[in-house]
């Protein structure tokens, strides 16, 4: 099953049997409409629950693709950075 972690107001959550380009596009549409939408995802660890996030125009929300077997990446703080949303 593909996994995609999503990072919203600093907190993890998840969405399952999900492509990153449907997410990307209908994050992308919500953001173009000018109207904002919720976007079902799971929280919590072991037990999930459903959650529900309101994406709008400056929505602070990454997307990560989930890669079970594909190399560990750690960042340094110099190598991170939070892009403005005038971007």
């Amino acid at each position: 099953m593909s996994r995609i972690d999503i990072v919203y107001g600093s907190k993890p959550y998840t969405i399952g049997d999900r492509t990153i380009e449907s997410l990307r596009a209908e994050i992308t549409a919500s953001v173009t409409s000018g109207v904002p939408a919720w976007l079902r995802v799971n929280s919590g660890a072991g037990r999930y629950q459903d959650a529900y996030l309101l994406i709008s125009p400056g929505t602070a929300i990454a997307i990560v693709d989930v890669q079970p077997d594909g190399p560990e990446v750690v960042l340094s703080h110099e190598q991170t950075f939070i892009a403005d949303s005038t971007e």
